[in-house]
């Protein structure tokens, strides 16, 4: 019997130190899950600060907005091919008309169908913010916006010429003066979109406004005083192709950010520069369109 009590006290005691062992272990576990947990969330709240400090910040979702913008173009591509169709049905009785001006008006129309087409399969193959770097889906929205307002206002400008080559010259007048305002209240939309994706400043794209107007305005002053007959009919014509290579090269660079998840120099290229080439182009989009204006009313 003495042997049975020494050995059921034995194991009274060793079950009371392994239960005094588990009770420490987890207190232990306890004691470090606070700091492990804190060490966690500061990780997250520091990686959640760096992904919206380069993805997010605009005030709208790019992949919806780009969705929309397909709809858009698509409707504005059927205003210019109804446009292309009954010039080219008014083609056969050109008695009446300028024939400079109907052939200027054509091709405008023809210039804004293919890019409204074209940009529309453009910005539908917006990239995948998950699986591109930094800014690069907002430099592509960017590049295909510009190319939408400028193409946006090839179109519209088409009208001047249309009222000339009919002869109706009031019309024409007023809408002589109606462009550029049109002009000023749509660089507001380009403005809020390049200031929402955070490419450029509300007052980096009005700089840029003012230089692109104040460059096309000393360019034509200085024709004018060195050759005052320089100004030819064919001048609209001109610009239109110069603004349908620019939208060929926005159209470019905008279509090889598709590529950057394979190409790691491309992201990098892109990343480093995306910004710099959104600058350039919307400079070189408001000193395109200012030369416009000024052709589609005669000054150059």
């Amino acid at each position: 019997m003495t042997r049975s009590g020494e050995w059921i006290g034995t194991q009274a005691l060793n079950a009371m130190r392994h239960r005094m062992g588990s009770r420490d272990a987890v207190d232990t576990v306890a004691a470090r899950r606070p700091s492990q947990q804190f060490s966690g969330h500061a990780t997250q709240v520091r990686a959640a600060r760096n992904s919206a400090a380069r993805h997010d910040g605009q005030p709208w979702l790019l992949a919806e907005t780009a969705k929309l913008h397909v709809g858009i173009m698509a409707g504005l591509a059927g205003f210019s091919f109804t446009g292309i169709v009954l010039l080219v049905g008014l083609a056969h009785d050109r008695s009446d008309m300028a024939a400079a001006s109907f052939d200027t008006v054509l091709v405008m129309f023809i210039v804004s169908f293919i890019y409204y087409i074209g940009n529309a399969f453009l910005i539908s193959y917006l990239p995948n913010p998950d699986t591109s770097r930094g800014l690069v889906p907002h430099v592509h929205f960017s590049l295909a916006s510009t190319i939408e307002y400028r193409t946006l206002f090839v179109s519209w400008f088409a009208l001047l010429p249309l009222l000339q080559a009919y002869g109706l010259n009031r019309a024409a007048d007023l809408l002589a003066v109606l462009l550029p305002l049109s002009l000023a209240l749509g660089s507001v939309i380009l403005a809020m979109a390049a200031d929402g994706l955070g490419l450029m400043r509300l007052k980096e794209t009005y700089f840029a406004a003012a230089v692109g107007t104040g460059v096309a305005l000393a360019c034509a002053g200085i024709v004018r005083l060195v050759a005052p007959d320089a100004s030819t009919a064919a001048s609209t014509l001109y610009v239109t192709i110069a603004i349908f290579c620019l939208n060929g090269v926005g159209f470019a660079l905008a279509a090889l950010t598709a590529l950057l998840p394979r190409y790691p120099r491309l992201a990098r290229f892109y990343e480093r520069h995306g910004r710099n080439i959104v600058i350039a182009d919307i400079q070189a989009t408001m000193i395109a369109l200012a030369f416009l204006w000024l052709a589609v009313i005669g000054v150059i």
